[in-house]
């Protein structure tokens, strides 16, 4: 896949991460019930004791990573500062990775701890995951391009 293409895509992503990280954040900050559908249980999942890191809602921790990605994508896509395009390969695989193991920690909780899962949490660690791996080439890219010391 062209890298053009692929950040797009990648832009694409971190706009519907912000849009689910969003509506979670929504849901710990007002203490609304998530609406969940028939899979899952998200209600169960946003109260339990994991919810929280410092007492802050891990959906607004998600939010501010997914923000982060978009911000970094849209500085790549428009070629904002030639030192900073050439960064945020890296980066942007960085965060997506570190997010990516976050999320299946999240998800080893859901499934071992707090007995439920959230469809909703799901949809979040399956989409960080794919802009990891689709972050991947890139930097793999970005290395065979530096010269050899």
């Amino acid at each position: 896949m062209p890298t053009g293409t692929r950040v797009n895509l990648l832009l694409v992503l971190s706009v519907l991460g912000v849009a689910i990280a969003g509506y979670l954040s929504y849901v710990a900050l007002s203490s609304a019930e998530a609406v969940c559908g028939p899979a899952g249980d998200c209600h169960t999942v946003q109260d339990s004791e994991y919810a929280d890191v410092a007492g802050m809602p891990v959906a607004v921790l998600g939010l501010g990573m997914y923000a982060a990605l978009a911000a970094m994508l849209v500085a790549r896509r428009f070629e904002v500062g030639p030192a900073l395009v050439a960064a945020l390969p890296l980066w942007t695989f960085a965060l997506a990775f570190a997010g990516a193991l976050y999320s299946a920690y999240l998800t080893y909780l859901e499934l071992f701890l707090i007995d439920a899962i959230c469809a909703w949490c799901v949809a979040s660690a399956v989409v960080v995951t794919v802009m990891m791996l689709l972050a991947l080439p890139d930097v793999r890219a970005g290395r065979r391009a530096e010269p050899s010391l």
